[in-house]
C-alpha cells in the first residue's frame, strides 16, 4: 500500500530537513522500527510502510528482507540504549532538524499501516511527542489526520 499524500509529504520534508542538518536516515529507521515493534510484533505491513518510507530517503529500492534487516539491527541498539533513552535522542534530532511533526507524521503512519493504533504504539508515540515538546492536542490531531489518510 503507498503512503497517503500526508505521510508521503512528511516522509519527503523530514528527509530533506535530515539532510540540512547532516542526519543520515538511520534515526528515521529507528523510529520506525521503535513503533512497529512496539507491540512486540513487526507486522508485514509495518515493515511495507517502513520501506516505502526509507526507500526515498535512501534513494534505492529495498525488498522487504532488507528492511526487516534494518529493522532488527535498529532493534539491537535500542535494545542496547533503552528504550527511553533512544526516545529522548530522536526527541532531540526531530526538534534540532525542526521535524518534530513530520517525525510524529511518520510514527503514526507505521502504527496505522497494520491495524490501527495499539495502546503500545500510541504509549510509545506520546513518548516521543512528549520528549520532543509536542503539545498532547497537537498529538491528538495528527493522529485524526493519518488515521483519516488511512481510512480514505
Amino acid at each position: 500500500m503507498k503512503p497517503p499524500a500526508l505521510v508521503h509529504q512528511a516522509a519527503g520534508l523530514l528527509r530533506a530537513r535530515f539532510d540540512l542538518n547532516e542526519y543520515n536516515p538511520t534515526p528515521i529507521v529507528d523510529l520506525g522500527a521503535l513503533v512497529a515493534n512496539a507491540d512486540g510484533n513487526v507486522d508485514a505491513e509495518e515493515i511495507d510502510a517502513l520501506r516505502q518510507l526509507i526507500e526515498p530517503m535512501l534513494g534505492a529500492e529495498l525488498n522487504a528482507e532488507l528492511v526487516r534487516y534494518l529493522i532488527e539491527a535498529s532493534l539491537k541498539v535500542i535494545a542496547a540504549a533503552g528504550v527511553e533513552p533512544r526516545v529522548r535522542l530522536l526527541a532531540e534530532i526531530l526538534m534540532d532538524c525542526d521535524a518534530v511533526e513530520e517525525g510524529i507524521i511518520v510514527a503514526l503512519a507505521v502504527a496505522h499501516a497494520s491495524e490501527g493504533i495499539s495502546d503500545a504504539e500510541r504509549a510509545v508515540i506520546t513518548s516521543l511527542a512528549r520528549a520532543a515538546e509536542l503539545p498532547a492536542r497537537r498529538l491528538d490531531q495528527l493522529n485524526e489526520q493519518v488515521r483519516a489518510a488511512f481510512t480514505a
